[in-house]
């Protein structure tokens, strides 16, 4: 088991876009699990086979990168419920 806390903290995007794929290579080369706490969505999709959200230490979603990325709990503890922050960076 390789167990790795927010790999991509403090590294340039052109690296984490690296990093996904070097996790895969380690993963099918050694037969390894990989336990990944991440923020950064993209890069946990891309190499998660399981998602596991927490808020404030407890689960409140586990599946396939979709199912826990469309969760109705995940998407209010992320963003909120409040739509203009929701919004926010999209067109008025």
């Amino acid at each position: 088991m390789l167990m790795l806390d927010e790999p991509s903290g403090g590294v340039a995007q052109k690296e984490t876009e690296a990093l996904g794929p070097l996790l895969l290579r380690v993963r099918e080369r050694t037969g390894c699990s990989l336990v990944v706490i991440e923020h950064d969505m993209p890069l946990l999709s891309s190499i998660c086979d399981q998602l596991v959200a927490l808020e404030t230490g407890a689960v409140i979603a586990t599946g396939t990168p979709d199912e826990v990325l469309s969760h109705p709990a995940v998407i209010e503890s992320y963003l909120g419920t409040d739509d203009s922050a929701i919004n926010r960076s999209g067109s008025a």
